[in-house]
Protein backbone atom coordinates (compact mmCIF):
# COMPACT_ATOMS: atom_id res chain seq x y z
CA UNK A 1 0.00 0.00 0.00
CA UNK A 2 1.24 3.48 -0.86
CA UNK A 3 2.19 5.62 2.19
CA UNK A 4 -0.27 8.31 1.10
CA UNK A 5 -3.14 5.82 1.03
CA UNK A 6 -2.15 4.48 4.44
CA UNK A 7 -2.14 7.99 5.91
CA UNK A 8 -5.59 8.71 4.46
CA UNK A 9 -7.14 5.54 5.92
CA UNK A 10 -5.56 6.12 9.32
CA UNK A 11 -6.62 9.79 9.46
CA UNK A 12 -10.20 8.93 8.50
CA UNK A 13 -10.28 6.24 11.16
CA UNK A 14 -9.02 8.62 13.87
CA UNK A 15 -11.63 11.22 12.89
CA UNK A 16 -14.41 8.63 13.17
CA UNK A 17 -13.09 7.22 16.47
CA UNK A 18 -13.03 10.64 18.11
CA UNK A 19 -16.31 11.99 16.70
CA UNK A 20 -17.92 11.68 20.13
CA UNK A 21 -15.30 14.14 21.44
CA UNK A 22 -15.22 16.82 18.75
CA UNK A 23 -18.71 16.65 17.21
CA UNK A 24 -20.57 19.19 19.33
CA UNK A 25 -17.57 21.45 19.95
CA UNK A 26 -16.87 21.72 16.23
CA UNK A 27 -20.39 21.71 14.80
CA UNK A 28 -22.20 23.82 17.40
CA UNK A 29 -21.48 27.58 17.40
CA UNK A 30 -20.92 29.36 20.71
CA UNK A 31 -24.08 30.44 22.57
CA UNK A 32 -26.28 28.25 20.40
CA UNK A 33 -28.05 24.92 20.85
CA UNK A 34 -29.34 22.53 18.24
CA UNK A 35 -32.90 23.27 17.14
CA UNK A 36 -34.27 20.05 18.65
CA UNK A 37 -33.18 20.87 22.20
CA UNK A 38 -36.10 21.61 24.52
CA UNK A 39 -38.62 20.05 22.12
CA UNK A 40 -40.58 16.80 22.03
CA UNK A 41 -38.16 15.55 19.34
CA UNK A 42 -35.07 15.90 21.54
CA UNK A 43 -35.05 12.24 22.63
CA UNK A 44 -35.23 10.99 19.03
CA UNK A 45 -32.41 13.21 17.73
CA UNK A 46 -30.13 12.62 20.72
CA UNK A 47 -30.64 8.85 20.47
CA UNK A 48 -29.79 8.87 16.76
CA UNK A 49 -26.63 10.89 17.37
CA UNK A 50 -25.49 8.58 20.16
CA UNK A 51 -26.00 5.52 17.95
CA UNK A 52 -24.18 7.38 15.17
CA UNK A 53 -21.07 7.72 17.35
CA UNK A 54 -21.00 3.94 17.83
CA UNK A 55 -21.50 3.25 14.11
CA UNK A 56 -18.74 5.75 13.27
CA UNK A 57 -16.32 3.96 15.61
CA UNK A 58 -17.11 0.57 14.03
CA UNK A 59 -16.52 1.98 10.55
CA UNK A 60 -13.32 3.55 11.85
CA UNK A 61 -12.11 0.13 12.97
CA UNK A 62 -12.39 -1.29 9.45
CA UNK A 63 -10.69 1.76 7.95
CA UNK A 64 -7.83 1.48 10.42
CA UNK A 65 -7.48 -2.22 9.71
CA UNK A 66 -7.22 -1.36 6.02
CA UNK A 67 -4.47 1.15 6.72
CA UNK A 68 -2.57 -0.53 9.56
CA UNK A 69 -3.68 -4.16 9.54
CA UNK A 70 -0.25 -5.36 8.38
CA UNK A 71 1.64 -3.67 11.23
CA UNK A 72 3.35 -5.83 13.84
CA UNK A 73 1.60 -3.81 16.55
CA UNK A 74 -1.86 -4.40 15.05
CA UNK A 75 -2.95 -6.91 17.70
CA UNK A 76 -2.24 -4.48 20.53
CA UNK A 77 -3.80 -1.62 18.60
CA UNK A 78 -6.87 -3.72 17.88
CA UNK A 79 -7.29 -4.47 21.59
CA UNK A 80 -7.30 -0.78 22.43
CA UNK A 81 -9.81 -0.09 19.66
CA UNK A 82 -12.11 -2.86 20.88
CA UNK A 83 -12.04 -1.41 24.40
CA UNK A 84 -12.93 2.04 22.99
CA UNK A 85 -15.80 0.61 20.93
CA UNK A 86 -17.05 -1.31 23.97
CA UNK A 87 -17.06 1.93 26.01
CA UNK A 88 -19.03 3.67 23.27
CA UNK A 89 -21.46 0.75 23.19
CA UNK A 90 -22.02 1.08 26.94
CA UNK A 91 -22.51 4.84 26.54
CA UNK A 92 -25.05 4.20 23.77
CA UNK A 93 -26.98 1.62 25.79
CA UNK A 94 -26.98 3.86 28.87
CA UNK A 95 -28.16 6.87 26.87
CA UNK A 96 -30.96 4.89 25.22
CA UNK A 97 -31.96 3.53 28.63
CA UNK A 98 -32.11 7.02 30.12
CA UNK A 99 -34.02 8.40 27.13
CA UNK A 100 -36.50 5.51 27.38
CA UNK A 101 -37.07 6.01 31.11
CA UNK A 102 -37.35 9.76 30.84
CA UNK A 103 -40.92 10.90 30.39
CA UNK A 104 -40.15 14.53 29.69
CA UNK A 105 -42.75 16.28 27.62
CA UNK A 106 -43.69 19.77 26.55
CA UNK A 107 -46.49 20.89 28.87
CA UNK A 108 -47.22 24.06 26.93
CA UNK A 109 -45.59 26.42 24.45
CA UNK A 110 -46.19 29.99 23.36
CA UNK A 111 -44.94 31.13 19.96
CA UNK A 112 -44.35 34.82 19.41
CA UNK A 113 -42.68 36.99 16.78
CA UNK A 114 -39.20 35.45 16.47
CA UNK A 115 -39.27 33.48 19.71
CA UNK A 116 -40.90 30.54 21.44
CA UNK A 117 -41.41 29.97 25.16
CA UNK A 118 -41.56 26.35 26.23
CA UNK A 119 -42.45 24.62 29.49
CA UNK A 120 -40.88 21.17 29.54
CA UNK A 121 -40.57 18.64 32.31
CA UNK A 122 -41.76 15.37 33.74
CA UNK A 123 -44.10 14.09 36.44
CA UNK A 124 -43.27 11.31 38.89
CA UNK A 125 -46.10 8.81 38.47
CA UNK A 126 -45.88 7.62 42.08
CA UNK A 127 -45.87 11.03 43.69
CA UNK A 128 -48.06 12.75 41.12
CA UNK A 129 -45.82 15.84 41.02
CA UNK A 130 -42.81 16.75 38.96
CA UNK A 131 -40.26 19.30 37.84
CA UNK A 132 -40.63 21.73 34.94
CA UNK A 133 -38.30 24.17 33.22
CA UNK A 134 -39.42 27.23 31.31
CA UNK A 135 -37.08 28.40 28.55
CA UNK A 136 -37.14 30.90 25.70
CA UNK A 137 -35.79 30.02 22.25
CA UNK A 138 -34.93 32.71 19.70
CA UNK A 139 -32.59 33.63 16.84
CA UNK A 140 -33.46 30.50 14.86
CA UNK A 141 -30.77 29.77 12.25
CA UNK A 142 -31.32 26.48 10.48
CA UNK A 143 -29.92 23.81 12.78
CA UNK A 144 -29.31 26.26 15.62
CA UNK A 145 -31.09 28.53 18.05
CA UNK A 146 -30.35 30.55 21.15
CA UNK A 147 -31.95 29.42 24.42
CA UNK A 148 -32.16 31.14 27.78
CA UNK A 149 -33.45 29.81 31.08
CA UNK A 150 -36.50 31.55 32.53
CA UNK A 151 -37.78 29.50 35.44
CA UNK A 152 -37.76 26.16 37.22
CA UNK A 153 -40.53 24.85 39.41
CA UNK A 154 -41.05 21.64 41.38
CA UNK A 155 -44.12 20.20 43.06
CA UNK A 156 -46.52 20.75 40.15
CA UNK A 157 -47.94 18.50 37.47
CA UNK A 158 -48.65 21.00 34.70
CA UNK A 159 -47.69 24.39 33.30
CA UNK A 160 -49.93 26.56 31.16
CA UNK A 161 -49.30 29.87 29.44
CA UNK A 162 -52.04 32.46 29.26
CA UNK A 163 -52.29 35.89 27.64
CA UNK A 164 -54.01 38.26 30.06
CA UNK A 165 -54.49 42.01 29.52
CA UNK A 166 -51.55 42.23 27.12
CA UNK A 167 -49.27 40.19 29.40
CA UNK A 168 -48.00 36.63 29.13
CA UNK A 169 -48.22 34.66 32.33
CA UNK A 170 -47.15 31.16 33.33
CA UNK A 171 -49.61 29.24 35.48
CA UNK A 172 -48.11 26.42 37.57
CA UNK A 173 -50.78 23.89 38.44
CA UNK A 174 -51.38 20.80 40.54
CA UNK A 175 -54.42 18.66 39.83
CA UNK A 176 -56.02 21.54 37.98
CA UNK A 177 -55.45 24.07 40.78
CA UNK A 178 -53.19 27.05 40.18
CA UNK A 179 -50.39 27.14 42.74
CA UNK A 180 -48.41 30.02 41.29
CA UNK A 181 -48.77 32.64 38.62
CA UNK A 182 -45.68 34.27 37.11
CA UNK A 183 -45.45 37.25 34.77
CA UNK A 184 -43.16 36.74 31.77
CA UNK A 185 -41.64 40.01 30.55
CA UNK A 186 -41.60 39.03 26.89
CA UNK A 187 -39.89 42.09 25.38
CA UNK A 188 -37.13 42.27 27.98
CA UNK A 189 -36.48 38.52 27.89
CA UNK A 190 -36.44 38.46 24.10
CA UNK A 191 -33.72 41.14 24.11
CA UNK A 192 -31.75 39.06 26.62
CA UNK A 193 -32.23 35.96 24.52
CA UNK A 194 -30.85 37.65 21.42
CA UNK A 195 -27.76 38.58 23.45
CA UNK A 196 -27.60 35.17 25.17
CA UNK A 197 -27.59 37.25 28.34
CA UNK A 198 -28.75 34.53 30.68
CA UNK A 199 -27.62 31.29 32.24
CA UNK A 200 -27.96 28.57 29.64
CA UNK A 201 -30.44 25.92 30.83
CA UNK A 202 -29.68 22.31 31.54
CA UNK A 203 -29.66 20.40 28.27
Amino acid sequence: MQPQQRIVWICLAVILFTSVVWFEALVLPADYLFFWRWTESQVIYESLITVGFLVAAIIGYFLLRKGAGDWDQWKILRLGIMIWIAMLALLTLFSLYVYTLGNQHVADAYEGDGFEITAMGSVNEREGVGEFFVVMSCDFRGLYKRVIYLDRVVGVDDVKFKWDNGELRASYQLEGRELRDTLIEVDELYAQCMRSDSTRPME
